[in-house]
């Protein structure tokens, strides 16, 4: 027992320090950005300056791409499903208007069955209505935010190739000088 518990001090004691230097190693920690003097920003999306750099935020923006894309083919499947529900719509209906007449002139016998049987064709029709309402909502959503992630994507890669500084052409002389080849 005794050595179950100096294992699990060691684990914490080994893995707790670890945690504070990765905190102060990303600048999360308030403490460490005040010890150190240094006059930070605040960073409400947790992205330090590294990685801001440009190479990560257009792979971050390419991944946003890859979502938008599986977002717009959701979207495409969402619509398919309601056009077919769509289109199985009107046999329902006729199915289950027609249940209900025959459960409305049926004798006493027939009667349970019939009426049982046009409740279940009515109950259908009115999930598959409300199914029809809820794949357009979930395809017109999933279509906005493909277009929202399409955006944030391209300011992305606008703020990236913004922070890319291109420099001039710049030709070392045999004196070592640095000039403009321009």
């Amino acid at each position: 027992m005794r050595g179950l518990f100096v294992f699990a001090s060691l684990m914490v004691c080994s893995i707790v320090p670890s945690l504070a230097r990765a905190d102060e190693a990303s600048g999360s920690v308030p403490e460490a950005e005040a010890s150190t003097g240094a006059g930070s920003v605040y960073d409400p999306l947790g992205m330090s300056s590294s990685l801001r750099s440009p190479d990560l935020m257009v792979r971050r923006a390419r991944e946003m791409l890859v979502r938008a894309k599986f977002l717009d083919e959701t979207a495409t499947s969402d619509e398919r499903l309601a056009a077919d529900l769509l289109l199985r719509m009107p046999t329902l209906r006729k199915s289950a208007s027609s249940a209900r007449e025959k459960a409305d002139h049926a004798t006493a016998s027939d009667l349970e069955a019939l009426a049982q049987r046009a409740d279940e064709l009515e109950a259908d029709l009115a999930v598959s209505e409300a199914e029809v309402t809820v794949k357009k909502r979930l395809a017109a959503d999933n279509r906005r935010m493909a277009r929202e992630l399409r955006v944030r994507a391209v300011g992305l890669v606008r703020e990236a190739t913004a922070a890319v500084q291109v420099r001039s052409p710049v030709a070392v002389r045999a004196d070592g000088i640095r000039s403009d080849i321009f």
